[in-house]
């Protein structure tokens, strides 16, 4: 059986997508599965004074960001009760539109890219609007925040190893992600008190 590992994302976060492409180059090598869980990055930085809650809030469809994420997780949410191998073609192009195409988050792209992936768009529109999925999203966030996930994507491996992950290109090739993911399993399994290793930014002149 393949080993499981949960992942925390957030659609509108690109260093989540080239989490969600590593993940997918190396998860029949590794022998490991990996589900996805919603973690929202708005809702965890508000700092707002009143008790708002992007599960709670109204979709704007003329919104470029999907509603703060909301209409990708909804529709996340929608594809998923078509089965988990379809959620997991949907989730991966929809990402894909955002930061490899530069598409904007329109409920008609939401659409196109259920149609391109063979989800049942009457049954898709029907769930988009099921509150049980604001019910899922806000479970699967506080979740996370138990966690302590603060940025996405989060890894969390059998043993309770979690951490961020975060890359600013994709790997070469295949082979070179498979090391850099071992390696990145490795520091956190071998090392449980190392919090945090950050390159400074810098610009070269």
């Amino acid at each position: 059986m393949p080993e499981v590992v949960t992942v925390y994302f957030d659609y509108l976060c690109p260093f989540a997508w080239r989490g969600a492409e590593v993940a997918e180059l190396i998860a029949e090598d590794l022998d490991l599965e990996f589900r996805w869980q919603h973690f929202s990055l708005y809702q965890s930085n508000y700092q707002g004074s009143d008790n708002w809650q992007l599960w709670n809030d109204k979709l704007d469809m003329a919104s470029e960001n999907g509603s703060k994420g909301l209409l990708p997780f909804l529709a996340s949410c929608a594809a998923r009760k078509q089965g988990e191998d379809k959620h997991q073609q949907f989730r991966l192009e929809l990402m894909r539109t955002r930061h490899r195409d530069h598409q904007q988050f329109s409920y008609a792209l939401v659409l196109k890219v259920a149609k391109a992936v063979g989800l049942h768009l009457p049954s898709f529109e029907c769930d988009l609007e099921d509150p049980e999925g604001r019910t899922a999203l806000a479970q699967e966030h506080y979740r996370a925040k138990a966690l302590h996930v603060f940025g996405t994507p989060t890894f969390h491996f059998p043993g309770d190893h979690l951490a961020y992950f975060r890359i600013k290109e994709l790997p070469r090739d295949k082979q070179e992600a498979l090391e850099l993911f071992r390696d990145y399993r490795r520091v956190l399994e071998r090392y449980p008190y190392l919090e945090t290793i950050k390159r400074p930014r810098f610009q070269m002149n």
